[in-house]
């Protein structure tokens, strides 16, 4: 089959020309569509992407406050369990303090009743108090006494009562130690 062409080379030239625009212009529509197509589906995708964006951010601020709220629990149990261990230590140095008030009590009630104490001196150790005593007695009758009861009681052990204490009849300045058991 053998093509001829009758048409004038001007007008062959325009149907060439009219074929050409047509193609270019149904390629570039082809590729506006192309592009509107990839612009949607972009749009798309962002649009999903920022929704689990906006969602994992609320994860985290929800995680980010149960953490604070965590610390801040684990802050007040720590100071609660301070504040527990200082009363402990609080009670303990009453504790102790009470018994140094018995013990003064009981050796005072006992022993001071007429003598003038310049110093008394209570060191505990374990369970017992070691006691120290200086003071003045106006008659050796009254460290008579207190000889005496350091002697008999069996809360008093470790008596160490020099005769020197006993040397003057009157006005006698004196100086003793002992222990004390309850």
């Amino acid at each position: 089959m053998i093509k001829i062409n009758l048409l004038p080379p001007k007008q062959i030239e325009k149907i060439r020309l009219t074929i050409l625009y047509q193609n270019v212009l149904s390629s570039l529509l082809i590729v506006f569509l192309m592009i509107l197509f990839l612009t949607i589906i972009l749009a798309l995708v962002l649009i999903f992407l920022n929704l689990n964006y906006l969602n994992i951010e609320k994860k985290i601020n929800a995680q980010q406050i149960q953490t604070i709220e965590t610390e801040s629990i684990n802050s007040m149990q720590t100071k609660v369990k301070d504040l527990n261990d200082n009363l402990l230590k609080i009670k303990t140095i009453q504790d102790k303090r009470s018994h140094l008030y018995d013990v003064l009590d009981k050796v005072n009630e006992e022993l001071f009743k007429s003598v003038k104490v310049y110093t008394l001196d209570i060191s505990r150790e374990k369970d017992v108090n070691l006691i120290s005593v200086t003071g003045n007695a106006p008659l050796r009758e009254n460290l008579v006494a207190i000889r005496n009861i350091l002697n008999t009681d069996p809360h008093y052990k470790e008596v160490d009562f020099p005769l020197a204490n006993l040397a003057n009849p009157k006005n006698i300045n004196f100086r003793f130690s002992f222990t004390y058991a309850p």
